[in-house]
C-alpha cells in the first residue's frame, strides 16, 4: 500500500512540474514587438485553409514563451 501510494505521488508531482513548465500562451497581435532568440517548436502546418497554430520559443533573457497566431496552412493540394 505504501508503494503504491509512493508512486501516484511521484506521477502527481511529475505532472506538477510539467504543468509549470509550460509557458502561459500569448495571442500575436499586428506589430507586436517579438523578442524570439531561438524557436523550440514550429506549428505542424501540413493542413488546408486558416487555423491558428502555436510555437514555442525563448527570448534573449531564456525564457520560454508560446504565441498563438492564424496562419495558412501549407497542405492544400491545389495550390498554384
Amino acid at each position: 500500500m505504501k508503494r503504491l501510494l509512493g508512486v501516484a505521488c511521484l506521477f502527481t508531482s511529475c505532472a506538477a512540474l510539467a504543468a509549470q513548465d509550460t509557458p502561459p500562451v500569448q495571442d500575436y497581435h499586428y506589430g507586436q514587438k517579438l523578442d524570439i532568440k531561438r524557436v523550440v517548436q514550429q506549428p505542424d502546418l501540413g493542413f488546408c485553409g486558416i487555423r491558428e497554430v502555436e510555437m514555442i520559443y525563448e527570448d534573449s533573457a531564456g525564457q520560454r514563451h508560446t504565441l498563438r497566431y492564424p496562419v495558412w496552412g501549407q497542405g492544400c493540394g491545389n495550390e498554384n
